[in-house]
């Protein structure tokens, strides 16, 4: 079996991207990795996130819906890396997706609250990807004793364009591997 490349993607520190214009990108897709071309990198900045309000809990009904959230969606041919914070008084359970094979159970894949940034100022023990629709999931719990009028979650990170290889394909230790390449993994890994 090939030694698989290994991408040290949760770095500390303040986000980076993982690969640049140009570099090859192996995702984890369905028990097969698809090999990718970097075509294009777009900046989500911390300055300017992405906020998604979970909604409102009160003491009596403490927990929201589970959330998909399609406005992290990345269409077909791109992956996102994200880090996110809370900002307001709950707690963030962060869900993988059915569709992701290596959770079937859609299971819980970390909890987040508003302290975290006193522990992890640049939240790099949030960062996720997001490839194409393997879709990330978040639920609010309030833990207070007096209602919350929203629960609101922002992400930043980049957006990545893809170009595929279809050269390249491995499966079970089938298949042939590009010379060089970074693996991506698809979806909320925390």
């Amino acid at each position: 079996m090939p030694t698989l490349a290994m991408l040290h993607t949760y770095k500390a520190g303040p986000i980076e991207q993982v690969v640049m214009p140009g570099e090859t990108v192996g995702v984890w897709v369905n028990k097969v990795y698809e090999f990718y071309k970097v075509i294009y990198i777009e900046g989500i900045l911390r300055s300017d996130p992405v906020t998604i309000d979970l909604g409102a809990t009160t003491v009596a009904a403490p927990i929201t819906a589970i959330t998909q959230l399609t406005l992290l969606q990345m269409p077909d041919g791109e992956f996102a890396q994200f880090r996110m914070e809370v900002l307001d008084d709950v707690q963030v359970a962060v869900y993988q997706g059915r569709a992701d094979q290596r959770h079937k159970l859609f299971t819980v894949a970390s909890v987040l609250n508003r302290s975290l940034p006193l522990f992890d100022p640049d939240a790099h023990t949030t960062e996720m990807y997001e490839f194409e629709d393997n879709y990330i999931f978040l639920q609010a719990t309030n833990l207070t004793m007096y209602p919350v009028t929203q629960a609101r979650v922002v992400f930043w990170g980049f957006r990545y364009v893809l170009e595929p290889l279809d050269q390249y394909r491995w499966n079970k230790g089938i298949g042939p591997l590009p010379p060089v390449w970074s693996r991506i993994p698809a979806t909320a890994h925390l």
